[in-house]
């Protein structure tokens, strides 16, 4: 059964219609809502011609959805950069696909602006502007059994015209969070490592040694970094790497974010709030619907902070009330990717579906009116 949208009101969003054996549930492609103090519209852009909606997709007995060879696959991130909101994900559907798919749209009109394929990278799983460039990172490929992290920054044309690469190599080493900020470009990855680069080149400046990272942000001189692993938040020093505090708190961390002049940490227990000067916690927030999942990322949007999960929750913390106001999630076969916010919207990509590989679609959610 699909798991409807559901707001603070407890008003239905969007209402996904139960599955039969051999459906498969896409978004619909707009919509509107209303409940008292508020209101939110949506639309979903199909990225490919590979659509139910479009007969170009086939069904097999067990409900997987084929695409075409050669169509748009699943996006993995959103990023927002030279006036566009980017979707990005692998260059094809295939599992062992080498080089990543990139497409641009405009966030005013929604209209699909460009697009383009990158190599040297795969599984792309973050990205964001710093510097002159959108970054992006994931693995170097899948030669020999072994990869190691690489960030390629392109131009506004999708051209690669940097890349930084790591020395380690290990089986299946990849990306996990990017953070940008004191200058530096912070790729972290699941070696248990955190690299400062030069977004201008992408050369290496300086590596920190530390437990597995999800999530990066950054305050002035002051890089943290939250390990699920470890149910804690680090804080280092941007110029030493030199490690300043380990805050525990209760649930695996994962998204991180610097806002209205503090850090939030979305765990999946609390969301906390941390503050810049002391290291110490100066708030926890508890979630209208306790989260299934660890939260992919964060983003500053409309009247607050918005975050994903694996699931596809998206929720907003208001930041002018300190609590959350938005509790949305529709097929429970979806995963909704780490977000971008433009264009007076936030924007979640469909990187999972209902099932792979037919998630190829970026969702726009915009707040057309406050909501209590």
């Amino acid at each position: 059964m699909a798991v409807p949208i559901r707001l603070a009101s407890a008003a239905a969003l969007l209402a996904a219609p139960a599955l039969a054996m051999g459906q498969v549930y896409v978004p619909p492609s707009s919509g509107t809502s209303t409940q008292p103090g508020g209101a939110l519209s949506w639309t979903t852009v199909d990225l490919a011609l590979c659509s139910l909606g479009s007969g170009s997709a086939s069904t097999s007995p067990g409900g997987i959805v084929f695409c075409p060879p050669g169509s748009v696959p699943a996006p993995q991130t959103a990023a927002t950069a030279f006036g566009n909101v980017w979707a990005i994900g692998a260059a094809s559907n295939s599992y062992s696909s080498t080089g990543a798919s990139l497409t641009w749209l405009n966030p005013t009109t929604s209209a699909v602006a460009g697009s383009a394929t990158v190599s040297g990278i795969s599984s792309p799983v973050a990205a964001r502007a710093a510097g002159t460039y959108l970054w992006i990172a994931g693995s170097s490929g899948l030669g020999n059994g072994k990869s190691n992290t690489v960030a390629v920054g392109v131009d506004a044309t999708g051209t690669v015209r940097a890349k930084f690469a790591s020395k380690i190599r290990q089986n299946t080493a990849n990306a996990t969070a990017l953070g940008y900020g004191a200058g530096s470009l912070w790729v972290a990855d699941n070696t248990g490592h955190i690299y400062a680069v030069n977004p201008a080149n992408g050369k290496l400046l300086r590596t920190i040694t530390t437990s597995n990272t999800s999530g990066l942000a950054v305050t002035g001189s002051q890089l943290w970094a939250t390990s699920p692993r470890g149910k804690s938040v680090r804080v280092f020093d941007t110029s030493t790497g030199a490690q300043r505090a380990v805050i525990s708190v209760k649930g695996s961390p994962n998204a991180a974010i610097a806002a209205s002049g503090s850090v939030f940490v979305f765990t999946q227990a609390y969301l906390y709030r941390f503050s810049p000067k002391t290291l110490k916690q100066t708030g926890r927030y508890s979630y209208i619907t306790a989260p299934e999942s660890g939260w992919l990322g964060a983003v500053g949007g409309p009247g607050g902070i918005w975050a994903s999960n694996f699931v596809a929750q998206v929720v907003r913390f208001n930041t002018s009330t300190m609590q959350f106001d938005v509790n949305s999630q529709w097929s429970n076969n979806d995963t909704a990717g780490p977000l971008a916010s433009a264009g007076g919207a936030v924007w979640v990509p469909d990187t999972n579906s209902s099932p792979f590989p037919v998630g190829h679609a970026i969702t726009r959610f915009a707040v057309t009116a406050p909501l209590s």
